[in-house]
């Protein structure tokens, strides 16, 4: 908010030093930062210093030149140079009065940007097979996705959030799931069933088993797996669902594998590809391997048996070949997943986002190099890979599974610490790297819990303005004041805001909104403790400190919503 309409302002300074003559034409990066010392200015620009060189000027020239210019911008208190040509900024007391009331006046709109330019972006997520619950290690998934697209909205873009459900017939995983269920099914009912090898065991087969019961009784004795599986199927989904929307996350489209084949769709990609010459079935394999003596990469060539279909990937940048139709004539997953994105791109998304499990880096390769074959641009496509969580107790790593083998549910985590804290601890830190999630951490109510740290920021405001109104006291506009530096602070940091969400968006680091509320929650307290906000001697500074309270609420409120959690009053 602020830092955006500073770059502008420093953006069209530069422009007229350009047109005066005074720097060559050129394009200069802009950069907008605070001194370390708040008592030489609310932000500072080394502009001067790095087109120093572009410009064959010394940095003391251009700053005095561009300080010039700053100093007749009626936002600017103080416009100075500091050391080898940094510019510091100091606004001025109706500047910040004025975007205190524009927070106020617009509500939690205030950090969204409206636009015209923004893409549809498609971001599929979570995306587990419909063969049991969704469980912790889904959850920073879940967490993250969710909260991407609601950042990614928030900048501007229009979102579409999808959930692949991996419901192929030709699944080894769902049948077996499916068998599973049916065997379950037969011993509640009484009859004669025999459990396959390798067969799924646990709460979820027996809940999906009894649900059954409940709903046919014995009436499906004799059903085959024609049957169970997408009935067993269509249970889980259910479930899923449930637990998702629970934890705050809801798909616009569930997306059928199996409606890709029955449709065509896998049959049709494979067809263009093969069209195209990308696809083919000689009996060879290329692969990408690195020379061990001049460390070079090198194109070698592997037999292969024929019959199968291979997507000559390695064209593409991909590491080696790929099968698509294997000997048999059975698709391979690669096959599903080229016919899913163009499926997605023909839908108009204009940018594709898949967020995957660490267990997916090498998908990564092969998947854009699909896409380029199929003739769209690999640009377009974007894979995120979420590291591993660790859950600690008592310092512990914990083993996050039942005795059956099964991983615990998310709706057990979602028990044990509550929605906000679950989908906060996860969107700490970033998804790039592991994160430990402290179970013991999750459930202390003190100020050692961000979560409550930050809750109980709102919660103190909430508290504030109503005693405040009880009093006679109501936030009103700000006009021109004499503001403290922590009112300043706190200011700065409200507006802030915006910027936040744009490097998030750009960045795709989520985490950096829970480490900004951390810090508003931080200046608020400060602010708190350092100004007196109701004093009944003082009604003005009283009104205008309840209207920066209530500008911080503002932003706390919105921060929660792209966090996904929730703003209590009371705590």
């Amino acid at each position: 908010m602020i830092r955006a309409e500073l770059t502008r302002k420093l953006e069209s300074a530069v422009g007229a030093l350009i047109e005066s003559g005074v720097l060559p034409p050129a394009i200069y990066p802009i950069e907008i930062t605070e001194p370390r010392n708040a008592q030489h200015g609310d932000f500072a620009t080394n502009f001067a210093l790095t087109a120093s060189k572009s410009a064959n000027l010394p940095p003391p020239k251009i700053a005095e030149q561009l300080s010039e210019l700053l100093k007749s911008d009626t936002c600017f208190d103080e416009v100075t140079i500091a050391g080898p040509g940094f510019i510091n900024l100091k606004l001025t007391e109706a500047y910040l009065a004025e975007k205190c009331n524009e927070i106020v006046d617009k509500g939690e709109s205030f950090a969204l940007t409206d636009s015209d330019h923004g893409l549809k972006i498609n971001i599929e997520f979570v995306s587990v097979n419909p063969n049991g619950s969704i469980h912790v290690g889904h959850g920073r998934g879940a967490a993250y996705g969710d909260t991407l697209a609601r950042v990614l909205e928030a900048a501007g873009n229009r979102v579409s959030r999808e959930f692949y459900v991996n419901d192929g017939v030709n699944s080894e995983q769902m049948r077996l799931f499916a068998l599973s269920v049916q065997a379950k099914y037969l011993e509640l009912i009484g009859k004669p069933y025999v459990f396959p090898e390798s067969g799924y065991r646990g709460e979820d087969v027996d809940i999906v088993a009894q649900k059954l019961r409940d709903i046919h009784g014995d009436s499906k004795a004799g059903a085959g797996i024609d049957f169970f599986q997408p009935a067993s199927q269509d249970l889980m989904i259910e479930s899923q669902k449930s637990d998702l929307a629970r934890f705050g996350v809801v798909f616009d489209t569930w997306f059928s594998e199996q409606s890709l084949h029955d449709a065509g769709k896998v049959e049709d990609a494979l067809k263009i590809l093969e069209d195209k010459g990308v696809a083919d079935r000689e009996p060879y394999c290329d692969e990408i391997q690195l020379d061990p003596n001049t460390k070079e990469r090198k194109v070698v060539r592997v037999p292969t048996e024929p019959g199968a279909l291979w997507l000559r990937s390695t064209r593409f940048g991909d590491d080696k070949d790929r099968v698509i139709i294997r000997q048999d004539g059975r698709p391979t997953y690669i096959a599903s997943d080229i016919a899913y994105h163009k499926d997605k791109f023909e839908r108009g998304f204009d940018h594709l986002i898949d967020v995957w499990g660490a267990d997916h880096h090498g998908y990564i390769g092969r998947t854009a190099a699909a896409i380029e074959a199929m003739g769209f641009d690999r640009s377009r496509f974007e894979a995120l890979i979420i590291q591993i969580v660790r859950f600690l107790k008592g310092g512990e790593v914990q083993r996050m599974q039942k005795r059956t083998g099964e991983s615990i549910p998310l709706r057990d985590l979602m028990d044990d610490v509550g929605v906000d804290v679950a989908r906060w601890f996860y969107l700490m830190r970033s998804h790039e790297t592991h994160m430990d999630f402290d179970l013991d951490l999750a459930k202390e109510h003190s100020e050692q819990n961000p979560v409550f740290y930050v809750q109980y920021a709102h919660a103190r405001i909430c508290s504030l303005l109503a005693k405040a109104k009880e009093q006679g006291f109501e936030p009103e506009r700000l006009s021109e004041t004499k503001f403290e530096q922590p009112e300043r602070e706190l200011i700065k940091t409200i507006c802030d805001l915006r910027f936040e969400i744009h490097r998030a968006a750009e960045s795709r680091q989520v985490h950096r909104l829970t480490t900004y509320a951390v810090e508003l929650a931080r200046q608020y307290h400060d602010f708190y403790e350092k100004c007196r906000v109701i004093s009944p001697e003082e009604p003005i500074r009283t009104r205008a400190r309840l209207t920066i309270c209530e500008a911080t609420r503002t932003a706390l409120r919105a921060t929660f919503s792209l966090l996904g959690v929730s703003a209590p009053e009371r705590m």
